[in-house]
């Protein structure tokens, strides 16, 4: 004979120990969605920083690489007018110079480029051409 019902279970520390085990459905679904929230939390601050602080770190990055760069080269050319440095000892510099602006370059292809103005204004461009700051 196939008996469906199960007698209830008398000790009470078994019983609270399989309600720790298996949870109710309430409290999973209460914990899923506040692990949701907590992760479009996250998003939205990764977001934030992607937009608004990666590209002001490039601008100024690029703005140092560039001054840097443009002050080395007329010291570098000043120095080869002068006879202080030999030809293959200024090229060998002015190479080393590129690298930063290499690297800047390849920062403003993944995250926007920063675009200077000759009356001195800066403008970002997203990379999908947008105006952001």
């Amino acid at each position: 004979m196939n008996d469906n019902q199960f007698p209830p279970i008398a000790d009470e520390r078994l019983l609270t120990a399989m309600k720790a085990v298996n949870p109710p459905v309430e409290k999973l679904m209460a914990d899923r969605l506040a692990l949701r929230q907590e992760m479009r939390q996250t998003k939205d601050e990764l977001e934030l920083v992607r937009h608004y602080l990666i590209p002001r770190y490039i601008g100024i990055v690029k703005a140092i690489a560039l001054g840097a760069a443009t002050l080395a080269l007329i010291a570098l050319a000043l120095a080869l007018f002068k006879g202080l440095f030999e030809v293959k000892t200024t090229a060998t510099l002015f190479a080393s110079l590129l690298l930063p602006l290499w690297i800047v370059d390849l920062a403003e292809t993944k995250f926007g480029r920063w675009i200077v103005h000759r009356n001195g204004r800066p403008e970002y461009v997203d990379r999908d051409g947008s105006e952001d700051l």
